[in-house]
Order: structure tokens, then C-alpha cells, then sequence
């Protein structure tokens, strides 16, 4: 039987939000159901925490609002990543330390439908074990005897739903902050509700019209070679500390992007196994490639990756792979933070038909393995949604509302050039581009936080004169 790793590029590490609440006297207009008690611990803040359901049907969406004490300006929704992230069990983010958005800012944290707290959740706890075919098809059967029908979890749902939401809230405009697959659920936002939207913050975006799988394998090459290739050149890695008995890389002097070429090589010939204190992998070169992307992506990924390529190259692979393994994203929530089904449900339907079915073959060893993501993706989108979805083309339509869009070349998830394809259809937008970000740079960095911010109170520059 086959056993997959979790593939979405978009699921990784920050299916974000803010952790922390009490209940609510004041009753909201046309909402339905509100939740008595917020999940998890008490965060002492002067920011009022309220968290509630929208009903509608026989499903409720969950959301969380964080009142500022000094409200100025429309409140912002954020929209967390994925598919299937959440935001309302993550909120504590926002609060400690608080964001300053809070300083001028009502903030609405939304579960997107069939995801976090939302109900009825796709969350599939058989595949907590291990992804597979028997896994993914177990939980396919208990959702469909539910009766959930897994079209109706598409992005275009997602954002109807949300426009559901503000209706009810009573909310004439608002401002959009969407990170990762968030920025996505954005534009669709923009798309059929434009004149509800006051600005929009895309961070790390995925426009709709990028053929995201076809163009991954060469995009996330580009950001970890640059990311080895930088730590050689700031002699932050030295390749002199080899062993030249062990080491793929024969020769010292070599870029070390090479160097991973040959372990990968390798790795796809004789794969390695791998124990930690719960079960054993076997590394071949896909497995290792995408733990690279998924460590990339955290904030503390640009350090500990070639570290981590370092260890491999010296035969070291069980260190290497504990590391990778053990990245931690501190301020996130323990628990299940992604809903499987959610993520299945919209990769299959709204991103795999964008894609060429026959897989591209690459040269390069490490480009060649993470191409199997895609492969990935059509074994369980065969089990997911097994009748075949012709492949669609999505035609470009701009919009005048203001953006403000963050994009990092070291981001494996969201590459640089996506951003790229955001700006044509944003007219007026501000792009920005760092060569030090990777995924979600507004979650964790000083000066993305700050743009953030100031572009929400109204500040607008120009890339030569950027405010930090």
C-alpha cells in the first residue's frame, strides 16, 4: 500500500489565526447562534474578544471578533491559509503580543466552511496517522454518509459564504487581509462582493489564473538553491567541513545546490531509512525535497535548512531529517489544524484542473523530485473526486481596488513570480518584493507587520520609499 506525505503547498505552517476569549452580552443583528464560551485560555488584553456561529442551513460558520478600543477605520477580516487552516482557535496571535492593527482596527477572524471550528467540519482524523489510499477513503465514506458534498467546498462557495457572513454582520465595507490560500478566498472576495471591499493586503498570494502544481517543482528549486547558495556565498556554511569520504559533494569548492543535486541522486537510487520515536520513514529524494519546501517555509527555515543539507551531505540523514522534522512555529496552537477534507475537496476541483495532467519531466534531481507532489495530488484527488474534472483556464479580469501585496524569494510555497501574475491584475497595487522572506512574511516579520499596518491606516508609497 502506499503511503503519502501531506502535500498541500498551501497547508503548511501557517493555517493562521488567535487563541482567547470570554462571552458576549451584546447580541450581533441576524446572527443566528452565538457561542457562549470562546475555546482556550484567558489573554489579558484591552482588546474585546467575542467569539460566535453564523447559521445558515444545516451549517454555521465560525468567527471570532477582536474589538479595538479605539476603532478608526473598517474592520479587517483576516483569511487564514490552507485550504482547510483556521483562525478562530489561533487568535491568541493577534493578541500576544497585540497587533498593532488592533490600535485602529475591529479584526474578524473566520473558520472557512468545512474548516476549524466550523461546522460540519471535513477534518479527517483517520489520515492522522498516515495519509494513504485506506485512510483518504475512509474518511471520504463517513463524510459522504453525512451527506457532505465536496463541491460545495470550492473556493467560490468559501467566498460566498463569507459574503453571507458580512451581510449578516451588517457590514457595509470592509478591508480584506488575506495570507497564502487566504489571498486566494481575496480575490474571489473581490471578485463577486468588489464593492464591499476598501482595500485588500494579499501576502504570499495565489492568484487564480497560475497553474500552481505545473509551475511549483521549478519555482520552489529556485528558492532553495538560492537559499544554499546564499549561505555559501555569506560564508555561513562551509562545505570545507565535509567529509570527503561521505559527502556527495567531491569537490569543496562547489555550489552546494550541486551538492544536493548528488545526495538527491543518490537518495533516489538507494533511499534511506529513517526512525524517530514514533515510526520509520524511508527517505528517497521526494521525501527529503519536500521536508526542504516545508522547513523553507517557516520563519526559521533560511537557517536550518542548510543546516540540515549539511548534515545529509556528511551522511548524517537521521539528524538531518530530525531537524527538518522538529521545525517549530512558536505563538501556533497545538491540536489538528488542518482539515483534510477541505484541503482535498478544493485542490481537487478548484487547483488540479488548472494543471496538466502529464507530469512535466525535469533535468535537475531536485526539481525531477518534487514533481511527485503533483503525482501525489492525482492519486488522491482519484480517490477524492474520482470522476475526472476537464482541465479549465481561468481568463484574467483586473480590479481598482487598492492592494498592497508581500512576496518573498525564499518562499518554496507561494513563489515570487505568483506575486508577479497578482500585480497584473491589481492596477493599483504596491508590490513588494525581499530577498530575506519566505512564506507569510507579515506573520513574523518586523517590517512586513509595519507595512501591513500602515497600509491599512492609509498610508500609501513608493517602492523607493518604502517605510522600513
Amino acid at each position: 500500500m502506499k503511503t503519502w506525505l501531506t502535500l498541500s503547498f498551501l497547508t503548511l505552517l501557517f493555517l493562521i489565526s488567535t487563541t482567547s476569549c470570554g462571552s458576549s452580552k451584546k447580541p450581533l443583528e441576524n446572527i443566528d447562534q452565538i457561542a457562549e464560551n470562546c475555546p482556550g485560555e484567558t489573554v489579558p488584553t484591552q482588546v474585546a474578544v467575542n467569539c460566535y456561529k453564523h447559521r445558515t442551513g444545516d451549517s454555521s460558520t465560525a468567527f471570532a471578533i477582536l474589538e479595538s478600543p479605539n476603532a478608526k477605520h473598517e474592520p479587517i477580516i483576516f483569511l487564514h491559509g490552507g485550504p482547510g487552516g483556521r483562525s478562530v482557535f489561533d487568535r491568541h496571535i493577534w493578541l500576544t503580543p497585540r497587533s498593532k492593527i488592533l490600535n485602529s482596527h475591529d479584526l474578524i477572524l473566520v473558520d472557512q466552511k468545512g474548516s476549524g471550528e466550523s461546522e460540519p467540519s471535513l477534518d479527517c482524523w483517520e489520515v492522522d496517522q498516515g495519509l494513504n489510499e485506506n485512510s483518504i477513503s475512509a474518511c471520504k465514506t463517513r463524510l459522504s454518509l453525512e451527506g457532505i458534498d465536496f463541491s460545495s467546498y470550492r473556493v467560490k462557495e468559501i467566498a460566498e459564504d463569507i459574503v453571507q457572513l458580512r451581510v449578516s454582520l451588517g457590514i457595509k465595507k470592509w478591508n480584506l487581509y488575506g495570507v497564502s490560500f487566504g489571498s486566494r478566498i481575496a480575490l474571489e472576495l473581490i471578485s463577486i462582493d468588489e464593492g464591499a471591499v476598501n482595500s485588500v493586503v494579499l501576502d504570499s498570494p495565489l492568484p487564480s489564473h497560475v497553474a500552481a502544481y505545473d509551475s511549483l517543482p521549478s519555482e520552489s528549486e529556485r528558492a532553495i538553491n538560492l537559499t544554499l547558495n546564499n549561505c555559501q556565498i555569506m560564508n555561513e556554511c562551509d562545505l570545507s567541513l565535509l567529509n570527503q569520504e561521505t559527502s556527495d559533494c567531491p569537490h569543496t569548492q562547489s555550489l552546494m545546490s550541486d551538492c544536493l543535486g548528488n545526495l538527491l541522486t543518490r537518495l533516489n537510487r538507494n533511499p534511506i531509512v529513517f526512525s524517530d520515536s514514533e515510526n520509520s520513514i524511508s527517505v528517497d529524494d521526494s521525501t527529503f525535497a519536500f521536508e526542504l519546501v516545508n522547513t523553507l517555509a517557516h520563519p526559521d527555515g533560511k537557517s536550518t535548512v542548510p543546516k540540515a543539507v549539511m548534515l545529509a551531505l556528511n551522511g548524517r540523514m537521521a539528524e538531518a531529517m530530525n531537524s527538518l522534522l522538529t521545525v517549530n512555529v512558536a505563538g501556533y496552537s497545538k491540536g489538528d489544524e488542518l482539515s483534510e477534507g477541505a484541503q482535498f475537496s478544493s485542490e481537487c476541483l478548484d487547483e488540479l484542473p488548472k494543471n496538466d495532467p502529464l507530469i512535466e519531466q525535469y533535468s535537475t534531481p531536485l526539481a525531477k523530485a518534487l514533481s511527485e507532489r503533483e503525482k501525489v495530488l492525482q492519486e488522491i484527488c482519484a480517490i477524492w473526486i474520482p470522476s475526472e474534472t476537464p482541465m479549465r483556464e481561468h481568463s484574467l479580469r483586473s480590479f481598482e481596488t487598492e492592494a498592497l501585496i508581500l512576496s518573498g524569494l525564499l518562499d518554496p510555497i507561494t513563489p515570487v513570480s505568483w506575486s508577479l501574475k497578482t500585480e497584473e491584475i491589481l492596477p493599483n497595487s504596491i508590490l513588494i518584493q525581499r530577498e530575506n522572506w519566505t512564506h507569510a512574511p507579515s506573520l513574523n516579520d518586523k517590517c512586513a507587520k509595519e507595512l501591513v499596518y500602515k497600509f491599512f491606516t492609509g498610508d500609501r508609497w513608493s517602492n523607493e520609499k518604502l517605510p522600513c
